[in-house]
């Protein structure tokens, strides 16, 4: 480049984000590291008061990989935010007293009929994909009411978003 030449950058243009036309209660589904953008959006949404109901379903194998876990009990009472943490992988040593199993299989429990909801998951492409697929199959969540973003190794990244 020389000086003065022109020099155009695009920034990223994401498809992950929630949806504000929508007043339904959102349940966001985070697997591991997934929970990075979520919190954006939870705290995104508590900072402009939007009053939607929110649920967090954060799943991790073992309770250190809940690395935020005690800020995600604030939001509890902070904002409203009801939060369920689940491992995958609890050993007794961990003496983990909750949810145990696959994160999404929590959310199809707590909420068996989720035709009136909004989900917004992340993380590991076999927990988002499972999710969406038992959502819309057997808790009759409507298709595009479904927003992800799947981690996918090797520093390539697929989306995949309503």
């Amino acid at each position: 480049m020389k000086e003065n030449d022109l020099l155009r950058i695009e920034g990223p243009v994401g498809a992950f984000f929630v949806r504000e036309q929508s007043a339904k209660p959102i349940i966001f589904v985070a697997s591991g590291t997934g929970f990075a953008p979520i919190k954006a959006m939870i705290e995104h949404e508590a900072s402009k008061g939007s009053g939607r109901p929110m649920s967090l379903y954060w799943g991790g194998r073992r309770p250190a990989d809940l690395y935020l876990d005690a800020l995600a009990n604030t939001w509890q009472e902070k904002y409203g935010v009801h939060y369920v943490p689940v491992l995958s992988e609890a050993r007794a040593e961990d003496a983990w007293s909750g949810r145990t199993g696959f994160v999404h299989r929590a959310v199809m429990e707590d909420h068996p009929d989720l035709s009136g909801h909004q989900v917004y998951a992340c993380g590991a492409p076999i927990v988002v994909q499972s999710a969406r697929d038992d959502f819309i199959k057997i808790c009759r969540l409507p298709e595009s009411e479904f927003f992800a973003d799947i981690f996918v190794s090797g520093g390539s990244r697929v989306r995949a978003a309503a």
